[in-house]
């Protein structure tokens, strides 16, 4: 059952209208630094998941000891531990999150955390299957406007590298595959100039924008970043993982 991308782009017209509502009521620092946002996909994660196991086995906002740290999840699956199920830990995790402004500027900060949390989660737990869902504008946000409570959406930044980026931690095969990579990763690119907006998953739409060179294409795929079979996806390498337990 692919992603239900109704209910998603309810969702981001949700987003794109609570933050440029913020904007012109100049609530927009602190509504960056709350969690209204970012809820907002969370509430859609866990609906997808909802779908495909069993509801009381979703738990948000939990630390999970890795290593060599302990890191608070977004959401995680796992199974209760009351002997009806094999006894096992978190089977599934998946992070969200989101950059509408500064984004070039926080792309260092951005892909080392990424890696970082695959890595730790995965040193310890080797067979949990890790989702990361990313949401990024086809053009930010201008964050001094935004002070000044006016909304401009201005912002280039360099598409390709971020393609790139996340294609390289993505596709994690195995239990015995490197640390660093996730299970399945979504770049959720978002056209936020558009009322209401669009997702954008098409390489050929790219190339149409000037967002990416026809040569980028025919080397690279969108096709495994898309949002479509994000769920589907980690759905079945968590069954392949954990057969013996029952999902439903």
């Amino acid at each position: 059952m692919p992603a239900d991308r109704k209910l998603l782009l309810g969702k981001l017209k949700k987003i794109k209208d609570t933050y440029e509502d913020a904007i012109r009521k100049g609530e927009y620092t602190s509504l960056i630094r709350s969690k209204k946002l970012i809820n907002l996909l969370h509430e859609y994660v866990i609906g997808e998941l909802k779908r495909r196991v069993e509801p009381s086995w979703i738990i948000t906002d939990k630390k999970v000891y890795g290593f060599p740290k302990t890191k608070e999840q977004d959401i995680i699956v796992q199974p209760p531990q009351n002997g009806r199920n094999v006894s096992v830990g978190p089977i599934m995790a998946i992070n969200v999150r989101s950059q509408l402004s500064s984004i070039e500027k926080n792309y260092d900060t951005l892909f080392e955390r990424i890696f970082a949390e695959a890595l730790n989660l995965h040193n310890r737990f080797p067979y949990m299957v890790l989702g990361y869902l990313y949401l990024l504008p086809k053009v930010g946000y201008n964050s001094d406007a935004a002070k000044k409570m006016r909304v401009k959406l201005s912002e280039r930044y360099n598409l390709e590298k971020y393609i790139l980026s996340f294609l390289s931690v993505a596709k994690r095969g195995s239990p015995t595959d490197v640390a660093w990579k996730y299970e399945k990763v979504c770049l959720l690119f978002v056209d936020f100039e558009r009322s209401p907006p669009e997702i954008i998953d098409d390489v050929q739409v790219f190339v149409n924008e000037g967002l990416v060179s026809e040569k980028f294409t025919q080397l690279y795929t969108f096709e495994e970043l898309s949002i479509k079979n994000f769920f589907d996806e980690l759905y079945k390498t968590t069954m392949e993982r954990y057969y013996l337990l029952r999902f439903r």
